[in-house]
């Protein structure tokens, strides 16, 4: 080759060499900036700038990703398929994926082509944030789901946050046997190397018909192989869910707190579901949050503490609409093992219009051998029952294998237009005390361990066309139990709810 030329296409070749590098954005933690748009972007670009953006999600699947990598789509775009990344992040420079330009959020939607819109699986230190995220397939179809964590064999599983994602209209299917569906799913398992999650965040997020529950957890950790550590569920809304909306397992102090959850169900007759609960699980605690709606055939409470909890806390709440109640303390006599239910604590939660059956239904269900619970300080108002003839009961015990043991119910406030019954007769070693029973002086009634008092039955009529806000409701609580016990003008306080 002449010597001209050689040097000619030695150049060229050095300069295409050079351009990728030279040509990609760097974050500013060290790691690369990937662009996608799916208006202007082309797979044939090296997506290290806007203007050289991907264009798909099946471009964007080839590349794998590394510490400080940023993966940004652009806003108003629309990308079908599924989002299947590789590598992981370190805790100095997680791998981010975000939304970059104006407008609406990047949509990513699998359309029931895949499982899942979104999976995360065996990568850690990702934060996924603003994108809105679907999977509407063209019939409904088991284990569905909009953002899948799925880890298998991996050990621990570190850094992954899930934040201001709009997840949205995903079709699984409404029986939990069947294999149900979820807008956002959960799942650790371990094999042959046990498996679980730590510093698992999932804020701030919006999901709205997601069928059949909102944020599941198959499973963060287990106690064969280690429960999870640092799970946080904040500030979450969540409207649309038939079933479970917010159920952790496999958690040991877990933090539910600050969601949302309103119009709940229905489902299928036999289908059970509730809002807001923890399974398996050791040390959460479930508070600030706010559940209304609930309609599922079985169960339909707000909150619960259910099989193999210990210590759970169920704090600060408002519940209000649900058709089974403000909270269910539950163990299955058959199931629960060695851990069962114990040391679960309702306190300082207020719940409105609660209980909406007609027969077997209580603002508080303490059911199976459950063990130490304590109920007290919560604000309970019931307004006339829409079913006439409705059972009005506050707290009532049922067997499940076995029966409650050690219950202390205490400093409990109830407000009803009737006589409120408590019903924990096949519970065992119950203490009932200083429980204040308000209803109007034609039905006062005295209960075991209750004081009678009267109520304004106005102002109860008044609750079923105003909702106080969380915010009131909180500062409501801490009004009436002011030094840990209830005040005088509690009736007063509860009034002022009704007037803003």
């Amino acid at each position: 080759m002449h010597r001209r030329t050689f040097l000619r296409h030695t150049t060229l070749a050095l300069a295409t060499f050079s351009v990728l590098p030279l040509g990609r954005a760097h974050a500013a933690n060290g790691g690369h900036t990937w662009y996608v748009d799916s208006g202007g972007g082309n797979d044939a670009h090296n997506g290290g700038s806007e203007a050289q953006a991907f264009r798909s999600l099946d471009r964007l699947n080839k590349e794998s990703f590394g510490p400080g990598d940023r993966i940004l789509f652009k806003r108003g775009g629309d990308y079908p398929g599924a989002f299947l990344p590789k590598g992981s992040g370190s805790v100095e420079a997680p791998i981010v994926v975000d939304a970059y330009g104006q407008g609406a959020l990047p949509h990513l939607h699998a359309d029931g082509q895949a499982p899942s819109t979104v999976r995360l699986q065996n990568v850690e230190y990702w934060t996924v944030q603003n994108l809105e995220i679907s999977n509407q397939g063209p019939q409904p179809a088991p284990r569905r789901t909009g953002v899948h964590l799925f880890h298998q064999d991996f050990g621990v599983a570190r850094g992954i946050t899930l934040k201001g994602l709009y997840v949205r209209d995903v079709n699984g299917v409404p029986v939990k046997k069947d294999g149900g569906g979820s807008g956002i799913l959960v799942e650790a398992k371990g094999k042959t190397k046990p498996t679980r999650y730590e510093g698992l965040s999932i804020v701030d997020n919006h999901l709205d018909n997601t069928q059949r529950d909102g944020i599941l957890f198959l499973g963060a950790g287990s106690r064969q192989g280690g429960l999870a550590k640092g799970v946080v569920v904040r500030g979450n809304q969540i409207t649309g869910v038939p079933g479970d909306c917010i159920l952790v397992k496999g958690c040991d102090g877990a933090v539910v707190e600050r969601n949302t959850v309103s119009k709940c169900g229905p489902l299928p007759r036999g289908e059970a579901a509730a809002g807001i609960w923890p399974f398996d699980c050791d040390n959460t605690t479930v508070q600030y949050n706010e559940v209304s709606g609930h309609k599922a055939y079985a169960d339909g409470q707000a909150y619960d503490s259910d099989f193999r909890c210990r210590n759970t806390v169920i704090q600060y709440n408002y519940s209000h609409d649900n058709v089974g109640g403000m909270a269910l303390v539950c163990n299955d006599g058959r199931s629960g093992g060695d851990i069962g239910n114990t040391g679960t604590i309702v306190r300082f939660n207020v719940s409105i219009n609660d209980a909406l059956r007609k027969s077997d239904s209580a603002s508080l269900r303490i059911s199976g051998p459950v063990n130490g619970s304590q109920i007290y300080n919560n604000i309970i108002i019931i307004p006339e029952k829409p079913i006439a003839g409705a059972e009005v009961t506050v707290f009532k015990a049922t067997s499940w294998k076995g029966v409650p043991s050690s219950t202390d119910i205490h400093d409990n406030i109830v407000v009803s237009p009737q006589s409120a019954g408590i019903d924990m007769q096949v519970a065992q070693a119950t203490q009932l005390s200083e429980n204040r029973m308000v209803a109007t002086a034609a039905a006062a009634k005295a209960a075991s361990g209750a004081t009678a008092a009267t109520a304004d039955h106005a102002m109860l009529d008044r609750f079923r066309s105003h909702r106080p806000t969380l915010a009131q409701v909180n500062a409501l609580v801490k009004a009436c139990f002011a030094n840990g016990k209830p005040v005088a003008n509690a009736m007063d306080l509860i009034g002022q709810l009704t007037t803003g």
